[in-house]
């Protein structure tokens, strides 16, 4: 009973300073991703990402009200046995999230980001695969005045199952913590 009551008080307390950092927010995150294989070995993939979210202003819920993030990237990869490697140079415009009157003054930001990625595949069984991809970018912000700069380093780390439900359907559980590196390092040590 007393271990209930404490369980209890704890969560409590939790529910209050979570209500407490509270509002709205709805994005939307799309992508769209063409590939080719040229080969065995070699393949490309073209992919556009859009990302809308919704205008805290309003009482609409409309995830698609205000933009959020636009990206492009092509990616080279190269395959041999369970490794592939690949080179993915990436032109993001991104916008602040928007939760108070103040977020709209802070200015969108324009970024390249090419990354070099090494991801290395195990089959477990016919239905299970596990993958671990493992990667470094370097960002590159444009600044205020037009040059190009305040560069940034990031590692990638991704670990994944992957269950092969039939021919045509793949269901698939995915964690990659975004962990910042040289050069420049800001103040938080993780990403995302």
């Amino acid at each position: 009973m007393r271990k209930t009551i404490i369980i209890l008080i704890i969560l409590s307390f939790i529910r209050n300073v979570c209500n407490a950092q509270h509002y709205e927010h709805l994005t939307s995150w799309n992508r769209l991703l063409l590939q080719k294989k040229i080969n065995d070995r070699w393949e490309i993939t073209a992919d556009v990402h859009l990302r809308r979210q919704n205008n805290f202003s309003t009482l609409n819920a409309n995830p698609f009200a205000l933009k959020l993030m636009e990206g492009y990237r092509i990616t080279t990869i190269y395959r041999i046995k369970n490794f592939a490697l690949s080179f993915a140079p990436f032109l993001l415009h991104t916008y602040p999230l928007y939760a108070k009157n103040t977020d709209l003054n802070r200015v969108d930001r324009w970024e390249i980001r090419p990354s070099f990625l090494g991801e290395w595949s195990k089959k477990l069984s016919e239905k299970w695969t596990f993958r671990s991809r493992l990667g470094y970018e370097y960002r590159i912000f444009k600044r205020n005045n037009g040059t190009w700069g305040d560069e940034q380093g990031r590692a990638r780390l991704r670990l994944q199952m992957r269950y092969s439900w039939n021919k045509k359907n793949t269901v698939f559980v995915s964690e990659e913590p975004l962990y910042n590196i040289s050069p420049n390092l800001p103040a938080n040590s993780f990403s995302q």
